[in-house]
């Protein structure tokens, strides 16, 4: 009798037995490496998703054609001195394009490099921070997820900066194990170069990356104090320079950052990548509730600092309307994984069944949805390498934009469907439409470039495209690029005015209609293009007047008050 009470006793507390086969497993996910070997593994797991961005032939994108050109020309516009590089949105993204437009000219492939650089930027200091924070499973996991992030091809400057965010909290609140002053001000010069980049980014992103950098001293180890202050004077240093380079930019940032604290309540409603967040975020808060049970108040430290990294992070990538996914991905691995989780006393000492049980549930829903963010990404990347390889040879070697599907509204167009205003009105350009007319527009400012060139005419003459931003600078001709396409306008001798709106800003056309009838003559009319002239140009030695020649469009000069985009009569038009 005493015997059955005693077996009962022990099978009650089986659970608390050793688990040797599980165990092995676990401490595999747990295991650290040398900060150099982890190091490398990192940059390991990045390298293919910089590769595939920078070697890519042309980006996939669903964003209108005209808005994924208009960055190239204002990065342009601005290092050419036309506009104020400080008064720009996201100053820090215009010096990528710049940094981009040193190797490629065609507008897909600078976002293609400037995501590239981008990638680099966050990989290399997440490299170095996590090698002495992290195992390095999950460090090269991490390298790979936020690298695959900020390079995809959906991706944007919003998920550049959430990432440069994220890595900065890494480095502020995440205990490092390497005590060496010297490595901590290092850490310190890295997270200052990422803190200025975050302030010509976002000023939400900016906002939050000084909430984490006041924690920096009570979190992230005996060196905390060297890191802040490192931190501190790079940036200080940096915004000095950028001050006497670009005169204004750090009053411009604060007022930005103001303006978004006077507007709290604009924050972005758009949802993450494809990537369930509310998945995700469940995930997080199973990893936290585990890591606050396991620990008790000895390790309260891992589930509050992940628990506060994912608030702040959260509600800036809100603000700036990127993908939040990762914010829960990195929650997970700082409350499991870093130097102040509970789960290595469980795993690597006093172990049992419900130690091994708990480290593998935190562990593998951590690794699993970083798995999953480099899926996603990865099946961006090979969707835009399928979409490329069908797309036609032109697109990829002047734009290098693709897009899914084929031409919708400019087919019909061709084909004489609409011959009213008022009927194209209610019909939308796709992505494909809008590369298809940009297209034509760089045939027709090509082929009037050389006619003139051949004949000896007229050299140097400028072509503007008439919309929100000076594109033709980018497709047409190279030249300097103008602060917007009425300014080109109104220095160019050849300007092509859409016959459909391109742009919410296609009010350009609207604004340039004076110029356009005192200034220019109408020369030829296509379905998608007015092609004007200005006055005295290539009328001699050769050009291509319009007075003496006859022929041109079919529809002649009727078809111009037919559109509605020239209310004036022309001349008979003439084939460039």
């Amino acid at each position: 009798m005493n015997s059955a009470g005693r077996n009962e006793r022990e099978e009650a507390f089986d659970w608390r037995g050793p688990a040797p086969l599980a165990r092995e497993g676990v401490i595999a996910l747990y295991s650290w490496a040398q900060p150099g070997w982890t190091f490398l593994w990192g940059m390991a797991g990045a390298l293919p998703f910089l590769a595939a961005a920078a070697l890519a032939p042309a980006l996939l994108s669903l964003s209108p054609t005209v808005d994924m050109i208009a960055p190239a020309a204002e990065a342009r516009a601005a290092a050419a001195g036309e506009i104020a590089f400080a008064a720009q949105d996201a100053p820090f993204y215009l010096l990528l394009i710049n940094a981009a437009d040193l190797f490629a000219d065609a507008p897909g492939r600078l976002h293609l490099l400037a995501k590239a650089f981008g990638a680099f930027i966050i990989a290399y200091p997440l490299a170095y921070f996590v090698s002495s924070r992290f195992p390095v499973a999950v460090s090269a996991g991490l390298c790979a997820g936020f690298a695959a992030y900020a390079a995809a091809p959906f991706a944007g400057p919003g998920e550049l900066g959430l990432a440069m965010l994220l890595v900065c909290a890494v480095a502020f609140v995440a205990p490092c194990v390497d005590t060496a002053p010297g490595r901590a001000r290092f850490e310190g010069v890295l997270a200052g170069a990422l803190l200025f980049g975050l302030w010509l980014l976002h000023p939400a992103f900016a906002l939050a990356g000084f909430v984490f950098l006041s924690a920096c001293p009570f979190l992230s180890g005996p060196c905390g104090l060297a890191r802040y202050a490192a931190t501190l004077v790079v940036f200080a240093v940096l915004a000095g320079l950028g001050e006497a380079l670009a005169p204004g930019l750090n009053v411009t940032r604060a007022a930005a950052t103001s303006d978004m604290l006077r507007l709290q309540g604009a924050v972005s409603a758009e949802e993450g990548g494809g990537i369930s967040l509310g998945g995700v975020i469940f995930s997080m808060a199973i990893v936290l509730a585990v890591t606050a049970i396991f620990g008790g108040r000895t390790y309260r430290r891992a589930w509050i600092a992940a628990g506060g990294v994912a608030l702040v992070s959260f509600a800036a990538a809100r603000i700036a309307g990127a993908d939040a996914a990762p914010v829960f991905i990195l929650a997970a691995a700082i409350a499991a994984f870093s130097a102040m989780s509970p789960f290595y006393d469980g795993v690597f000492q006093r172990h049992d069944r419900a130690s091994v049980c708990a480290g593998l549930t935190a562990a593998g829903l951590t690794l699993f949805w970083g798995a999953a963010l480099i899926v996603h990404a990865s099946g961006q990347f090979a969707l835009q390498h399928h979409t490329a390889r069908a797309a036609p040879a032109d697109i990829r070697a002047e734009l290098a934009l693709v897009q899914p599907g084929g031409p919708t509204v400019a087919t019909w167009l061709e084909e004489g469907r609409f011959s009213t205003p008022e009927a194209r009105k209610y019909f939308a350009l796709s992505p494909v439409d809008q590369s298809a007319m940009l297209l034509e527009a760089s045939a027709l400012a090509r082929a009037m470039a050389e006619d003139w060139a051949r004949e000896g005419a007229q050299k140097g003459v400028e072509i503007a495209i008439l919309t929100g931003a000076d594109i033709g600078c980018v497709i047409a001709d190279q030249r300097a690029c103008r602060a917007d396409g009425p300014a080109a306008a109104a220095r160019a001798g050849v300007v092509l005015a859409p016959r459909l709106a391109l742009d919410p800003a296609g009010e350009a056309a609207g604004r340039a209609e004076a110029l356009l009838y005192t200034e220019f003559r109408l020369l030829r009319q296509t379905p998608f293009w007015d092609v004007w002239v200005r006055r005295g140009t290539g009328e001699d030695g050769g050009g291509k007047g319009d007075d003496d020649k006859g022929g041109g469009d079919k529809d002649g000069g009727d078809a111009a008050d037919e559109t509605g985009a020239v209310s004036a009569p022309a001349a008979p038009a003439v084939s460039p």
